[in-house]
């Protein structure tokens, strides 16, 4: 992983110390995830439940993309996503609007920096 996109990724607060011991120091593996991260399905997923009201869909999409941020080190996702979970599971339905606003400018921001300094940086390779 290079210079730039350690330091993109570290600009937007992914704990890159918890990546490296859980891919055990495998960039190379972290690298190929950051690709198939941008081609999972769980946040469009997460949008179609919550656009149809579907909150058992928009539970299970959600509780997925917190695991996913989570073991990416993408600690702003992580809480974003934790905390729409523990509304959803709760019934706080009203309540969804402001975290799920949080949690798609997080999603934007984080697969911004890596179509921008990962995607980027294969294509010079």
């Amino acid at each position: 992983m290079d210079n730039q996109l350690k330091t993109a990724l570290l600009k937007y607060e992914t704990d890159l110390d918890g990546v490296k011991n859980r891919f055990m120091g495998d960039e190379e593996l972290y690298s190929r995830c950051l690709s198939s991260f941008l081609q999972d399905p769980t946040m469009s997923d997460l949008e179609k439940a919550i656009n149809e009201n579907s909150w058992e869909a928009a539970f299970t999409a959600t509780h997925a993309l917190k695991g996913l941020a989570g073991n990416m080190g993408f600690v702003p996702l992580f809480h974003t996503a934790s905390e729409l979970v523990v509304l959803i599971r709760t019934g706080r339905i009203s309540e969804v609007g402001p975290s799920y606003s949080e949690l798609k400018k997080n999603y934007s921001n984080i697969t911004n920096v890596i179509k921008k300094h990962h995607i980027s940086g294969e294509n010079k390779k």
